[in-house]
C-alpha cells in the first residue's frame, strides 16, 4: 500500500512559498496579502467580544500577565506559538483528521473535499481550544471558556489553512498574538 503525504486530493499547498518562488504564481499573493493582517486583527476582537459577553472578560487577566513580561519574551511567544501551533494543529492534526474522512466519504460522495476539510477544521479547533485551558485554569468554566474563545480562533485559522495555505494561517496567528499580547497591553 502506497501512502501519500500530504494527501493531494485535499488541496494542500503552500501558496505564499510558491508565489514568492515563482513569477507565474506571484500574482496569487498580490490578491490576498492583506488577509493575514485583517484576520489577525479581527480574530482577537472576536475572541475578546465572546469572552466579554459569555465570561465577563476573564481573558484580560492573561493579557495583563503576559503584557507585564519583557517585549523579547512576548516576541518569542509570537514566533513560537504562531509557527508551532499552526504546524501541529493545522498541518498535522487537521490534515490527519481530514484525510481518512476524505477516504471514507469519497466512496459515497462525489465531492467530499470541503466536508473533509471542515471535519479537520472543527476537530482541530476544539483541540486547539482545549490546549489553551491551562492559560486560565482558575476562572469559572475554564474548559468552556478556552474551547469557545480559542476554538473560534481555531476555526478561522483552520479555514485560512485549507483555503489560503499554512503560511497564511501562521502569519494570521502571529498577527493575532501581536495584537493580544503586545498591542492591547499598551492600553491597559
Amino acid at each position: 500500500m502506497k501512502i501519500r503525504w500530504p494527501p493531494s486530493p485535499l488541496g494542500l499547498g503552500t501558496p505564499l512559498n510558491l508565489a514568492l518562488a515563482s513569477p507565474r504564481t506571484r500574482e496569487q499573493f498580490k490578491h490576498f496579502w492583506w488577509l493575514p493582517l485583517a484576520m489577525g486583527l479581527l480574530v482577537p476582537l472576536l475572541m475578546f467580544a465572546i469572552d466579554q459577553v459569555l465570561f465577563a472578560g476573564v481573558s484580560m487577566q492573561r493579557v495583563r500577565e503576559l503584557g507585564s513580561q519583557s517585549l523579547l519574551n512576548r516576541l518569542l511567544l509570537v514566533v513560537y506559538s504562531g509557527v508551532t501551533e499552526e504546524i501541529f494543529f493545522r498541518l498535522l492534526l487537521s490534515t490527519v483528521v481530514a484525510w481518512p474522512v476524505y477516504a471514507i466519504l469519497s466512496r459515497f460522495k462525489s465531492h467530499p473535499k470541503a466536508l473533509s476539510q471542515w471535519a479537520g477544521i472543527i476537530v482541530s479547533a476544539v483541540l486547539f481550544g482545549l490546549a489553551h485551558v491551562a492559560n486560565l485554569p482558575e476562572v469559572p468554566h475554564p474548559v468552556l471558556r478556552a474551547v469557545t474563545t480559542n476554538g473560534v480562533a481555531g476555526l478561522f485559522l483552520g479555514w485560512l489553512y485549507w483555503w489560503y495555505g499554512l503560511e497564511t494561517a501562521i502569519l494570521t496567528h502571529m498577527t493575532a498574538i501581536i495584537v493580544i499580547y503586545i498591542v492591547v497591553p499598551l492600553f491597559l
